[in-house]
């Protein structure tokens, strides 16, 4: 006998979807309507995402640890080895992407209200199109473990066994725990625009290190979260995000020009 998903965990992925798609056209929206971004700052940031990451970088992970996964099972120190080299080649996939738009593609495009754009475009597009549909079919699977019965289904022994885990680990999940994709894509968000922000200082300064800074920034901030979020929980990792997403808006507000005054949106 199986039972339907709770209504509050549906509920709650649902709202956590609608933020996860929904933020960043708002975004978009505001940077349009109220700093005056062009419509093509805003896609090349979504355009470098997705080189730097849905083309490259997330391939080439979920290669190398498919291959390497009984190794890293085996050993902590080569676990964390990974984890670090993932951390820092996020930061560099990521903030060379940066770096390539502003000098190539945007390069009349190099005021502060630029970089915003930019990042919000950046952010955006992982919030909407791979966090929301890692949610989406977060959904799909308490949906459907919920009403699975896995003595119906002509499975092995093992597979029996990772099904029956599979709806164990559905069971215990709180309602509200979707939710905190949603606070922390409001706190990668506020990341995005501003490493946007300091590696367009690389430009406006001709100075390298705020490429590095960005680039160290990052890799610190997701090593930070991955490693309290394995020995604390989520919750925990959750704060470390938002003191990082403090420290980012405190950088763009910071590195804001003093003539970057609201423009109208661009027709």
């Amino acid at each position: 006998m199986t039972s339907g998903p709770d209504p509050s965990l549906v509920a709650s992925y649902l709202v956590a979807i609608g933020m996860d798609v929904l933020m960043p056209v708002a975004l978009v929206w505001w940077a349009r309507r109220r700093l005056g971004v062009a419509w093509r700052v805003v896609v090349w940031g979504a355009l470098a995402f997705a080189g730097a990451q849905l083309f490259t970088r997330v391939p080439a992970v979920q290669v190398l640890q498919h291959l390497w996964r009984e190794t890293l099972k085996a050993s902590p120190v080569l676990t964390n080895l990974w984890l670090t080299g993932l951390s820092l080649t996020a930061g560099l996939f990521e903030e060379t992407a940066r770096l390539l738009a502003f000098r190539y593609p945007l390069k009349g495009f190099r005021r502060w209200r630029d970089a915003v754009g930019f990042g919000i475009g950046h952010g955006g597009l992982e919030s909407a199109l791979l966090v929301g549909g890692l949610a989406i079919i977060g959904l799909v699977n308490v949906v459907v473990l919920s009403r699975l019965d896995p003595l119906s289904l002509p499975l092995q022994p093992e597979q029996l066994e990772q099904v029956r885990a599979a709806k164990a680990q559905v069971a215990a999940l709180r309602w509200w725990e979707p939710l905190l994709g949603a606070v922390e894509r409001v706190g990668a968000m506020a990341v995005h625009v501003a490493m946007s922000v300091v590696v367009l200082q690389r430009f406006l300064r001709d100075q390298r290190r705020w490429y590095w800074l960005a680039v160290g920034f990052h890799a610190v901030l997701n090593l930070s979260v991955t490693l309290v979020a394995r020995e604390a929980g989520a919750v925990a990792a959750e704060g470390v995000m938002s003191v990082f997403a403090l420290v980012a808006l405190g950088l763009t507000l910071w590195l804001r020009s003093e003539d970057e005054a609201p423009q109208p949106g661009p027709g």
